[in-house]
């Protein structure tokens, strides 16, 4: 009986062959050399200084598009804040606000950075969000609070820390009440 297709002497040639062709072909490809985002590398490692010289040093070569390439977001809305949120990189965050990013923007679903602290775990992040005083009420999609995501992912350091903050908050603002109606008070 024969065998279907070529004798075993040119079916192994002719892999042989193709394995050469393809080896060719990705040789020809050009490699990717790292981030095509400049500012993700440092901010994803905590490199508050490197992100710092590419936006106030004119001379780096990313000077100019600094803001943009922090800013830019993927398709769900997220931008490089989002990652360092996720890396857990609060001395990050805390660096880039200093350049006016507004830290209570939302993804597409309405996400902000403290959903995705929350999420994520990252209790630092979060104090460093809280201490930015980013709106600690802002609702996702799911009408959720930071707290609930912090909760519904069993974060439970973050959800007692976003409770605690939620008290300050309100104590802050009754006393705040409080103060304009005894000013008011008295100038009547």
């Amino acid at each position: 009986m024969e065998s279907e297709g070529p004798p075993e002497s040119e079916s192994s040639e002719f892999f042989s062959q193709q394995e050469e062709e393809n080896e060719e072909e990705e040789a020809q490809e050009p490699e990717e050399t790292g981030p095509k985002n400049p500012l993700l590398q440092p901010a994803l490692t905590g490199d508050v200084e490197g992100l710092q010289k590419i936006f106030e040093d004119p001379e780096n070569p990313h000077h100019e598009q600094a803001m943009q390439l922090l800013l830019e977001e993927d398709i769900v809305g997220r931008n490089l804040l989002y990652a360092a949120c996720m890396a857990g990189q609060s001395d990050v965050i805390r660096a880039l606000a200093k350049y006016g990013v507004n830290l209570n923007e939302k993804t597409t679903r309405g996400y902000t950075l403290l959903h995705c602290a929350a999420a994520w775990g990252r209790l630092e992040t979060l104090k460093a969000l809280v201490e930015l005083d980013v709106d600690i009420e802002a609702l996702n999609f799911r009408e959720e609070r930071a707290r609930d995501v912090a909760a519904r992912y069993s974060q439970t350091e973050c959800v007692e820390f976003l409770d605690w903050a939620g008290q300050v908050k309100s104590a802050k603002s009754v006393t705040s009440h409080d103060q304009k109606r005894s000013q008011d008070d008295t100038s009547n």
